[in-house]
């Protein structure tokens, strides 16, 4: 049987989409611009592509509301009229959705300063499975009162129900832009070195990117054009007293050095891994990391936010050695109650032989107690909860 293509213009439609799934015993995918995880085929695929109306700026208050298909670097086009965007930069932004990057709570570099998707929203209006529409929160920054539905929907990868529209906080735009890079011979010194800058009262970067190889650390500082070249100086001092050669990128260079940037992890074929752990714990994993893929003769190109204890691994080569080097990792973060979650996989038999998620531990009766909850049926992207 093929699967039924629906695509509501608003909430009501994918209510009721929902909502005759559910009553049938269909199964459901949810699907944005498709830049994130693909769940297995279903009977019924929502896509949100459509649903791109009515975005809702109040500049005033700094606060946008914006509809579910509506890409990333759209919405941020509207809101730049007014000089305020909304500072996230998840992979891929040209074309994620705003619905999608809530659903997998997606970010990039600048989550260092800014944070992510749930650290910004504020308010969501979401499609239930029984037909109805839910709303929390709303246009007022501090709304504390209630159960914080917005939040439980960042990371749920629409699992739980389907966001329609979501209102975050936002931040004025920066006049200028420039970026510190620094070279060196050391992973582990250069992780080191991201923690001091991080914690370096005078600095105040937006993002602070490890990448390897070439080992490297791109600072970016987005202000002033004078406190830009004044902290960048202060962070290129500190840089070589950890042996690191600097130099400041700007304009189009600056553009294309984090495009690259980018590109290294999401740009090439391959398995990526997602690990967190404590930023103090970060140079630790990189010594593993070089340790296994030496071993196993496996290509890795790697990134991250080091003084954030996130780093993103692209393993290349044969995938049947990346089983092994997931577990090893899995193994090594979690004696550091870190964790590592496959993003994507190069062979189609990785997540049965080294599931996507790994242990979720104590979480896990709590977490299928809300999925009972939202979705009692199981009929919502089956495929992508921890114990499918």
């Amino acid at each position: 049987m093929s699967t039924q293509l629906v695509e509501p213009l608003d909430a009501a439609g994918a209510a009721a989409a929902l909502g005759d799934a559910n009553a049938t015993g269909r199964s459901v995918i949810v699907r944005g611009a498709g830049t994130k995880l693909t769940p297995p085929a279903s009977d019924v695929m929502i896509s949100t592509t459509k649903m791109t109306a009515g975005v809702d700026h109040v500049a005033g208050d700094l606060v946008a509301t914006l509809p579910a298909g509506i890409s990333l670097e759209t919405a941020n086009d509207i809101l730049r009229r007014e000089k305020q965007w909304l500072p996230l930069d998840p992979p891929r932004s040209d074309r994620a959705t705003i619905g999608g990057i809530v659903a997998a709570n997606d970010s990039g570099p600048r989550r260092h300063r800014f944070g992510a998707p749930r650290d910004l929203i504020i308010g969501i209006e979401i499609a239930l499975v029984d037909g109805r529409i839910a709303k929390a929160g709303g246009r007022v920054v501090k709304n504390v009162a209630g159960y914080d539905l917005s939040k439980l929907m960042c990371g749920s990868l629409g699992t739980l129900a389907v966001v329609t529209r979501a209102t975050f906080k936002l931040s004025p735009l920066a006049p200028f832009s420039q970026t510190l890079v620094a070279t060196g011979s050391d992973l582990r010194r250069l992780s080191t070195l991201a923690l001091t800058l991080a914690n370096a009262p005078p600095l105040s970067p937006t993002a602070i990117e490890l990448q390897s190889p070439p080992h490297r650390l791109l600072v970016r500082f987005e202000t002033t054009e004078s406190a830009a070249a004044a902290q960048a100086k202060i962070a290129a001092g500190l840089c070589e007293q950890f042996g690191a050669t600097t130099h400041v990128v700007s304009g189009q260079v600056e553009v294309d050095a984090w495009r690259a940037h980018e590109g290294r992890i999401f740009g090439m074929p391959g398995t990526v891994v997602k690990v967190a752990v404590l930023p103090t714990d970060v140079a630790d994993l990189l010594a593993i990391v070089q340790r296994l893929t030496s071993a196993a003769g496996v290509e890795c190109e790697l990134s991250g936010r080091a003084a954030l204890g996130i780093v993103l691994l692209r393993l290349g080569g044969d995938p049947a050695a990346h089983t092994t080097i997931v577990g090893e990792l899995r193994r090594e973060a979690g004696a550091r109650n870190g964790s590592a979650v496959v993003v994507s996989a190069a062979g189609n038999d990785l997540f049965t032989t080294a599931d996507r998620w790994g242990s979720v531990g104590d979480a896990e009766p709590l977490m299928r107690a809300v999925k009972a909850r939202f979705d009692p049926h199981h009929i919502l992207n089956a495929g992508l909860t921890p114990w499918d």
